[in-house]
């Protein structure tokens, strides 16, 4: 497995050398009880959906162009999981008013609920709420994901306005 010796604990993750996305379902259920999200088939959704913004990241050249092994609030590194985040949000969004041959929606419409659940999701583990949970306090520096404001904030980005808006890597730090 090119994706290494990861413990089911580590979560849900994409490894790149085999263009694999790993998933323990039993996180959907930690998303509830451990991190404190509301869940629900969209907040599940938005998980694999980030996981695939990674092999989007994969395939376009993102990873390996931003791994310089650099943390904090404004790393590549949380660069990289802001603009998953926004990928999934823009898979939601496109996925909702796409239709199979036959007409048939590849996704029901997404109700207001379900993208409090999703967002939910975000908040959930973002790098804040993990930090203090765990910890007690934040610490900017250590951060690798985004915080949950910014977690949402991109997610609903993607949804909101596509894939095309999902530069998390515009010069500005304004963007993050």
């Amino acid at each position: 497995m090119g994706g290494g010796g990861a413990a089911s604990a580590t979560g849900p993750f994409y490894c790149p050398p085999d263009a694999t996305i790993y998933i323990d379902t039993a996180f959907f259920g930690d998303l509830r009880t451990r991190f404190g999200s509301s869940g629900g088939p969209l907040a599940e959704m938005y998980i694999v959906a980030h996981e695939w913004g990674h092999h989007i990241q994969n395939l376009d050249g993102t990873l390996a162009a931003s791994h310089d092994g650099q943390t904090g609030a404004g790393s590549n590194a949380v660069r990289v999981e802001l603009q998953a985040d926004c990928f999934a949000g823009a898979w939601a969004g496109a996925a909702s008013g796409t239709r199979e041959t036959g007409g048939v929606p590849l996704l029901m419409p997404i109700t207001p609920a379900q993208i409090q659940d999703a967002l939910s999701a975000a908040s959930a583990i973002g790098d804040d709420r993990i930090q203090e949970s765990m910890q007690g306090q934040v610490n900017p520096e250590a951060c690798t994901h985004g915080s949950s404001e910014q977690r949402q904030r991109w997610f609903q980005t993607g949804f909101d306005e596509g894939a095309g808006s999902c530069d998390t890597f515009a010069p500005a730090d304004a963007v993050l």
